[in-house]
């Protein structure tokens, strides 16, 4: 097994990620740690907010980059919380490891640009969840927490 973190609590898809972060910062005291992302591979805007209600973790806020962006069906439903992020040592063990207990992979390893071009990939569970792995820093050799 490949060690792992919590990388961002939750993923939630929006219309409008300033107003979003400016509501998370009002209610929650969380701040944005990041400036507005736009992944072109991914077709997303994306911001990451933390603050102590999350302790070492961080919130991710995801708009639609366009109609053929992967998060505009969700937000078309109204929204809301999409998927869990694991920072991980080996990217193509936890892989592996998902698809031995019945995961699909929905996207396979790409370069992120709100993840320091690292590598990403996105597993849909037995239960319908949406996983996110993202490969740990190459300088360490486990993840950072």
């Amino acid at each position: 097994m490949t060690a792992m973190r919590l990388h961002h609590l939750l993923s939630v898809v929006v219309a409008d990620i300033n107003r979003s972060a400016e509501v998370y910062g009002q209610l929650l005291g969380h701040e944005p740690t990041t400036d507005i992302i736009y992944d072109r591979r991914q077709k997303v805007h994306i911001q990451f907010l933390a603050g102590v209600a999350l302790a070492d973790c961080q919130l991710e806020l995801l708009a639609p980059g366009g109609e053929d962006s992967p998060v505009a069906s969700a937000l078309k439903k109204g929204g809301g919380p999409n998927q869990l992020c694991f920072e991980v040592t080996n990217l193509d063990k936890a892989l592996q490891m998902a698809r031995r207990h019945g995961c699909r992979v929905i996207c396979e390893p790409i370069e992120a640009a709100a993840m320091d071009n690292r590598k990403i990939a996105f597993v849909f569970t037995p239960d319908q969840q949406i996983v996110e792995f993202v490969a740990a820093p190459a300088s360490n050799t486990e993840p950072t927490g």
